[in-house]
């Protein structure tokens, strides 16, 4: 790629933090305390602003409702409707598809079950309570660690949105999209094992203590999403992400002009004659994945896609250990590729609406590429888009 500067590094099990614009960018220790000062602001922009379906609003309010009305943890894990319920929301809310893999129902009531010594302990607890034991994050991690209701080794998504329905007044419902754009958590450090628990620790004690401030049992309605003091956090939130931080992007004239996320298994890798895009190739199950990533992150991340100017494109690359991959060339290439505006091209009919999905004109755009690869036990990928200034000495 002539004219690209390339950055290609391997690292084992490292977590990383990769580069970011810094124009638009909140430092993170400063957004829970701008959070504490207008709460309210931020749980009534998500009311207006909420991103979410109808169907998830209807699958976590039943699973609320039957949780409440068993009265326990113990009484609600041996309900066979809530735990059919719990599953039901947990899918709809993005748990078992893609690289997340919830075991079948039987296996998933077990680990209901075997939590609830644990979960009793816990149980008479709130998150916004003066005296919550400190080592409260600790011991929620352990649980979130050892649920055992998905296979996949990233345990922090999957584990606090069914703590939350078993302990709705104690626990955030945490994921990459918005608390970690919160609190500037890049995807990879959600995935490696030796930084999942620090980073839910931290986080866990920064809104604990947001919590204690603003006392968000005052603005549970039971209307909406207005259903318990931790998904009043989790709405404020989102409130935040989607007014303060695009208002900020806004200001410097970078607004959405970021977006990054995670893709199950490897990526396309452009190798042969044989267009990757068309319906034959070896890897066009990988292409779809690519698109179907883009496509929701596009939706998510309120991303406007780069007609024209300088693009950066950064990929980082979940190796399972022992298994061969392909060249960074070939997978940056076959990546470039299905990202770009494939209005000009014949034979995407098998694509259906995801040959519309593209995040800027032309590959020929991307001036800048950054490349890792992190050893973790399953295979996966990041990627990050933005623009880069095209000002002198950039």
């Amino acid at each position: 790629m002539a004219g690209v500067d390339f950055d290609t590094q391997r690292l084992s099990g490292v977590p990383l933090r990769l580069q970011t614009s810094t124009k638009h960018k909140v430092t993170a220790l400063h957004e829970p305390e701008r959070l504490k000062s207008v709460v309210l602001r931020y749980v009534q922009a998500y009311d207006d602003l909420v991103p979410f379906s109808s169907e998830q609003l209807a699958a976590h309010r039943e699973c609320i409702a039957l949780r409440r009305e068993a009265g326990s943890v113990r009484a609600a894990t041996e309900d066979v409707r809530f735990v059919e319920s719990l599953r039901r929301t947990l899918i709809a809310w993005g748990i078992g598809g893609r690289a997340s893999y919830l075991v079948p129902p039987r296996q998933f009531a077990t680990a209901l079950q075997a939590a609830v010594p644990v979960l009793e302990e816990l149980e008479p607890l709130t998150i916004d309570n003066p005296a919550l034991p400190v080592d409260v994050a600790d011991r929620l991690w352990l649980v979130v660690d050892s649920l055992g209701v998905v296979e996949n080794k990233a345990r922090i998504v999957a584990g606090t949105k069914t703590l939350h329905h078993l302990l709705p007044d104690l626990v955030v419902p945490m994921d990459r999209a918005w608390t970690g754009m919160f609190f500037q958590l890049h995807p990879p450090e959600w995935q490696a094992a030796d930084s999942q628990r620090r980073i839910f620790c931290r986080t866990y004690g920064q809104l604990a203590d947001v919590a204690r401030q603003v006392q968000p049992q005052r603005y549970v309605t039971g209307a909406g999403w207005r259903t318990s003091r931790t998904k009043m956090l989790d709405n404020a939130i989102i409130g935040f992400c989607k007014t303060e931080i695009s208002a900020q992007a806004a200001s410097t004239g970078e607004a959405a002009n970021e977006i990054a996320f995670d893709v199950a298994g490897y990526p396309p890798a452009k190798s042969e004659a044989l267009s990757m895009l068309g319906a034959g190739h070896s890897h066009a199950r990988r292409v779809r994945l690519l698109l179907e990533a883009a496509r929701d992150a596009c939706a998510m991340q309120a991303f406007s896609r780069i007609e024209e100017g300088h693009v950066s494109l950064d990929v980082v690359v979940h190796v399972a250990a022992g298994q061969l991959t392909w060249d960074a060339t070939n997978y940056l290439g076959g990546i470039a590729d299905v990202l770009e505006d494939k209005s000009r091209r014949n034979g995407l009919e098998h694509l259906g609406d995801l040959g519309e999905v593209w995040l800027y004109r032309n590959d020929r755009q991307i001036k800048q590429v950054s490349y890792r690869e992190v050893e973790l036990d399953y295979p996966g990928y990041t990627v990050t888009v933005r623009t880069i200034d095209d000002s002198p000495g950039r």
